[in-house]
């Protein structure tokens, strides 16, 4: 059970890493975080699958 919450944790803290720097990276109006999670998300799948 430590471990599914040691995992837990550990998706938060990324996923709240992921936002805040989108949040800094494309501002903090709705439409450029909307814009910038799509962008940083096909940057990070790219990355992962070797693609283009």
């Amino acid at each position: 059970m430590r471990l599914l919450s040691k995992i837990l944790w550990m998706l938060a803290f990324l996923a709240a890493t992921f936002v805040w720097m989108v949040l800094f990276e494309h501002g903090f109006t709705l439409g450029g975080f909307l814009q910038g999670v799509r962008t940083e998300w096909q940057t990070i799948v790219t990355l992962v699958t070797g693609g283009k």
